[in-house]
């Protein structure tokens, strides 16, 4: 089970049924409670001094708005551990002051007021202790009193033998008035409370309060206070009437906004088929492209087959235009040897011819002193 005092507890409770349980209407009614009861001097320095004031414990902001009328100060700041009763609080005035607040980070306040809070812990003044320190001169606590059979929400019993008249040292109950609640409205509460102001003695200064404030009970308000809560009543109703009237109307947006949630679902159901039909397009598409990577696989492979073979035809053939070309260098030195052997084949034929003549010249000429000789010798003879 959620802790009663826990955050996520007040905002379930302020976001389900806190208005539909009169919550806007009970707030209202222990704020005016309160603010009658309270002192007539403690009312005047209120007001004189214009001091900060918490209410701890706001709800939706209705006591703040209250008090703020029947003290006459704008000085008060509504704080709640709920962020979602601050969010409410804040849109219903947005000229009031209002912060989500846990005790370890509350600000300090000249007047801190709690209104029907405390009776949630099962140590109550635990946390007036706590509060007590946040607190620059009064504390004033509005309580369920001499509640026997209480409420579920409900864990402590305020009654005359528990409450203390110095709840923690340098502070001291200065007022305490008791009104029968069920007299005035008994839609609100089926009994007594109890309004207690603690002070802090250092801050009194000239303030003395007699036993007046200590009348635990005051029958001349009752009748005031049953008109003020017929008052608070026609608010409630008429507030009800305008929830009621923003609830027709977020039934009837609601019932618009299913309409068009109903369109948007056949629209995404079609989405879905056309996705779908997409789907086994984008099946056959992959397995068209698995098919062409497939044959670009082979072909690739099949080019770099052809590639590495005309890499080979290449080398083969850079190898034979190399072999070309000594062949050519060859044939030049052929050529350039064959002119210089023909050259040199003429000029032997030249030389030989040369040396035939000579030597045909010679032989003539032997010949011929050969002949000479002969006939010289046959001469002779």
């Amino acid at each position: 089970m959620t802790d009663i005092n826990s955050k996520q507890y007040w905002d379930h409770r302020f976001s389900t049924d806190w208005v539909s349980a009169g919550g806007h209407g009970q707030t209202r009614f222990f704020a005016t409670l309160a603010a009658k009861l309270m002192p007539d001097w403690f009312k005047d320095l209120v007001l004189r001094e214009q001091w900060k004031i918490c209410d701890w414990g706001c709800a939706e902001g209705q006591g703040v708005d209250e008090l703020s009328k029947w003290l006459g100060v704008n000085s008060i700041t509504g704080v709640d551990i709920s962020e979602v009763a601050i969010a409410k609080a804040q849109a219903s005035f947005p000229h009031g002051r209002f912060k989500a607040q846990s005790f370890d980070n509350l600000d300090d306040y000249d007047v801190i007021f709690s209104s029907n809070t405390l009776e949630h812990f099962d140590r109550p003044f635990d946390v007036v202790a706590r509060l007590a320190e946040h607190t620059k001169r009064f504390l004033v606590l509005l309580l369920p009193f001499q509640e026997y059979d209480r409420i579920p929400e409900h864990f402590f019993t305020f009654d005359l033998d528990n409450i203390p008249v110095c709840p923690v040292p340098g502070f001291a109950a200065v007022a305490c008035r008791v009104v029968d609640a069920a007299k005035i409205n008994l839609d609100y509460w089926n009994g007594k409370q109890i309004l207690l102001i603690y002070a802090r003695l250092s801050a009194l200064g000239d303030i003395r309060p007699d036993l007046r404030n200590f009348f635990v009970s005051d029958d001349t308000y009752e009748a005031f206070a049953r008109e003020r809560s017929q008052v608070i009543v026609q608010q409630h109703a008429s507030e009800r009437e305008q929830f009621a009237g923003q609830l027709a109307q977020i039934h009837s947006e609601q019932a618009a906004t299913n309409a068009r949630l109903e369109s948007t679902q056949q629209a995404l159901r079609d989405v879905y088929a056309e996705r779908d039909v997409g789907k086994a397009k984008l099946t056959w598409s992959q397995e068209a492209l698995s098919e062409r990577d497939r044959t670009l696989g082979e072909l690739k492979c099949a080019i770099t087959e052809r590639n590495r073979r005309i890499d080979k035809a290449n080398q083969e053939c850079s190898a034979l235009s190399t072999e070309i070309a000594s062949l050519h260098a060859c044939n030049e030195r052929l050529k350039i040897e064959g002119e210089h052997c023909a050259a040199l084949l003429a000029e032997a034929r030249a030389h030989a011819d040369g040396v035939e003549m000579q030597l045909n010249t010679m032989l003539r000429s032997k010949t011929w002193r050969l002949r000479s000789a002969i006939r010289r010798l046959a001469g002779r003879a």
